[in-house]
């Protein structure tokens, strides 16, 4: 079963609350679905490439230098190939680098890109945001748990199994609730892997490690 479906499932069992808070997966896909013809075709490249190869000359025939005679003492000094020169002289130097700037500067001219990137930074802020504030919120819950059960523990307490009733609910309900938070977790950090492999595979760019 496709990720989307399973990542709207979760958002239907969860807590209401998280809803806004889930990873627009769906949108960011549709903006991939744009790319290819937004993103500028690959022909360009190839034609460099071939135009490369065209380039390169073809294999000069051996060449023969002159045998030493017996007895002559001088030393013939062996003049380098010209062919090896022409041949590094056609790789230029830099050309790895070059390449990764001119994809960075693709990705930067692109509208479709800007768009893409734009709402997956959006997102990402959003769950960040959404991440740190239900940690701070279940510290102090726990806080509360924890001081409740040292409530409970001492002699004097009225009204003992009722407590004790309530402060089991109190840890199941924070039980379960931490079990949501962490599918919210695992979910949306498996949302962004995904949305960019899924980038990558269409645009030919590599920015799911970089990200």
């Amino acid at each position: 079963m496709k990720f989307c479906k399973n990542l709207q499932r979760i958002v239907e069992i969860s807590d209401p609350a998280y809803s806004p808070f889930f990873v627009n997966y769906r949108m960011l896909k549709k903006l991939i679905k744009e790319l290819p013809s937004l993103v500028p075709e690959d022909g360009a490249r190839k034609g460099q490439s071939d135009q490369g190869q065209a380039t390169k000359r073809p294999d000069s025939p051996p060449t023969f230098e002159p045998q030493q005679q017996r007895g002559d003492n001088t030393t013939e000094t062996k003049r380098p190939s010209h062919h090896h020169v022409a041949v590094v002289g056609d790789i230029a130097p830099g050309g790895v680098s070059d390449s990764v700037e001119q994809r960075k500067e693709e990705l930067g001219k692109s509208p479709g890109e800007i768009a893409f990137f734009k709402l997956l930074h959006s997102e990402f802020r959003k769950a960040t945001y959404f991440f740190e504030k239900a940690q701070q919120e279940f510290a102090i819950r726990e806080e509360r748990v924890r001081e409740g059960y040292e409530i409970m523990k001492q002699p004097n307490s009225i009204m003992v199994n009722e407590k004790w009733s309530m402060m089991a609910k109190s840890i199941f309900r924070l039980y379960r609730d931490l079990l949501l938070i962490e599918t919210y977790a695992i979910m949306t950090y498996v949302a962004f892997s995904k949305i960019l492999k899924k980038h990558d595979k269409v645009t030919g760019h590599s920015t799911r490690n970089a990200f």
